[in-house]
């Protein structure tokens, strides 16, 4: 059995993702128990205030520990529009604006060497336009089954979003995916002291089916 782990919205910003940081102390603990690896979807410009290129040391940091994948999860995570949230992929409804964004999200990772091969939706929507784009830069998308809205990826799609938090755990395609949020007080599944006591508790109820942890990339290739 195949478990993957993933976090959105990790940031260079006290309490989303810095080293010392409780949250991801909380992380290594859960590599060091279990063998535990995670997928970290990174804006590469967060809320306009966190552009990877002036953090290429937390990147580095990030890329030292074997058991972090470090995905792309959009540029701003952030929209223009007030009705939407932070969809900002909903919002790119032609070709042109897609290519755009993508651009200076693509410029910032190249900026740090690196490049990611995995997506996820800010927001989990985005408009058909911008998704036939997104699927000409990267190898795989980790998606939402009602939000995808059955429009077809040109890269391979991963299912799955069972929360960290929550006691009723689901095979999507034969693998465990649970997904969670880095922080913030709007998001039941963040990495504070419970969800991290309660994934705890639910990795050693699933040791007795011998699982296999890895990261998106490690399946894709």
């Amino acid at each position: 059995m195949e478990i993957t782990i993933a976090i959105d919205d990790i940031h260079p910003e006290k309490g989303w993702g810095l080293e010392g940081d409780i949250c991801m102390e909380y992380l290594e603990s859960l590599n060091k128990e279990f063998g535990a690896k995670f997928i970290l979807f990174i804006p590469s410009n967060y809320h306009y205030k966190f552009p990877l290129s002036e953090h290429k040391e937390w990147i580095d940091w990030l890329k030292s520990k074997s058991y972090f994948e470090l995905a792309a999860h959009g540029h701003y995570h952030k929209c223009e529009r007030n009705d939407i949230g932070e969809c900002e992929f909903l919002e790119l409804d032609t070709p042109e604006k897609a290519q755009t964004r993508i651009r200076l999200m693509l410029d910032e990772w190249e900026k740090v060497n690196h490049k990611p091969i995995g997506w996820r939706n800010p927001g989990w929507l985005a408009h058909p336009s911008a998704i036939n784009e997104l699927g000409n830069h990267f190898k795989y998308a980790a998606i939402h089954y009602e939000h995808n809205h059955n429009i077809p990826w040109k890269c391979r799609t991963f299912f799955g979003h069972d929360g960290i938090h929550e006691t009723d755990i689901k095979l999507h395609d034969g693998r465990i995916m649970f997904q969670s949020h880095i922080a913030g007080d709007w998001n039941d599944n963040r990495w504070d002291k419970d969800n991290y006591e309660q994934i705890r508790l639910s990795l050693n109820h699933l040791l007795q089916y011998n699982p296999e942890f890895k990261t998106l990339q490690e399946i894709v290739i």
